[in-house]
């Protein structure tokens, strides 16, 4: 039970079970669960704008506004649940549990980003996701990495985050939440 736990909270996470990428088959008609037409609460309106709240967080080591820029219980538990939940156990483990992992995993990894990074001067490049997967009205751009430029020029890959989350219909974007992939 617990491993079945792990490996669903890691598809729930960063979206990795099974699911067509973004391009890879012609749309279809949506089919079942839709999160709505409600932009993301505190959802910025751009890729560019999150990653710049994101480096500026870690510029001024700031816990709680990086945490603001991810999903919430909120939505994690209720509208999302049906884009997040790409496996077939998942609502049967429990929204709540479901949550409580992922929060507690995101807080961890977030208090390690700011000891590693944090203070560091640190200009945002751009994200680089390793796939981008489309359910239920929203995009996960999944487990990307944060490429910023230090003061001294040279650009560096970070890989601190979760995946980014996309209203389609909004153009609103937050974070997953955070991961240390290292």
């Amino acid at each position: 039970m617990l491993r079945a736990a792990a490996t669903l909270a890691f598809c729930l996470s960063f979206g990795a079970c099974d699911a067509p990428s973004v391009g890879d088959a012609k749309p279809a008609a949506p089919a079942g669960p839709h999160v709505g037409d409600e932009p993301l609460a505190g959802g910025l309106p751009s890729l560019e704008a999150l990653g710049e709240a994101v480096v500026a967080g870690l510029n001024d080591r700031d816990a709680a506004a990086l945490a603001a820029l991810a999903i919430d219980r909120a939505e994690y538990t209720g509208r999302l649940f049906p884009a997040l939940a790409n496996h077939p156990a998942a609502e049967a483990m429990g929204r709540e549990l479901l949550w409580d992992m992922h929060a507690r995993q995101s807080a961890d990894d977030l208090q390690r980003a700011l000891a590693n990074f944090g203070g560091a001067a640190l200009e945002f490049v751009r994200f680089e996701p390793r796939r981008t997967v489309r359910r239920a009205g929203v995009v996960f751009h999944e487990r990307p990495h944060l490429v910023v430029r230090g003061d001294d020029g040279a650009e560096r890959r970070l890989q601190i985050l979760a995946s980014l989350v996309e209203h389609e219909s909004t153009q609103t974007f937050k974070l997953l939440g955070f991961r240390d992939h290292d």
